[in-house]
């Protein structure tokens, strides 16, 4: 597990009937990775300070458990896949009083490099991921593959 964290779902995360609202997760799994990469020494505002960032290509989110307003949930980030250029990560929200999976967040970032463009527009790089990345990532024992 890169980071845990307890978290009780407040208004922000619910919609109008106090049922989870379904982007929540995600805001979660942005939470834990920006705690994560500012634990591990890379805050997010120094990698873009350095041109580099970490955008998301790919989403999944399975909702397993009803969860809902005040609930205390157990959230853990681990890493699920490590590329050349790219890794995946799973946000694990544990419901409340027992171990069972509510929701499961698998987010695939890209490692880049990027250029502001005149006139307003970014250019996106692919780049191998850096050292300092792979070998935190690697840290985590659920890791499932190298490459």
């Amino acid at each position: 597990m890169l980071i845990e964290r307890q978290w009780r779902v407040t208004m922000a995360d619910v919609d109008a009937a106090g049922i989870l609202y379904y982007a929540s997760p995600l805001r979660w799994t942005e939470a834990l990775l920006g705690d994560w990469l500012d634990r591990s020494g890379r805050s997010i505002s120094s990698m873009l300070a350095a041109n580099e960032a970490t955008p998301a290509v790919g989403v999944q989110v399975r909702y397993l458990a009803p969860l809902g307003l005040d609930d205390h949930c157990r959230l853990c980030l681990s890493a699920q896949r490590i590329g050349k250029t790219s890794f995946t990560i799973r946000c694990t929200a544990w419901a409340p009083g027992d171990e069972r999976v509510a929701v499961e967040v698998e987010v695939t970032h890209a490692f880049v490099s990027y250029v502001r463009q005149p006139g307003g527009g970014v250019a996106l790089a692919k780049q191998a991921l850096p050292p300092w990345l792979r070998q935190a990532l690697e840290c985590d024992s659920q890791a499932l593959r190298k490459g």
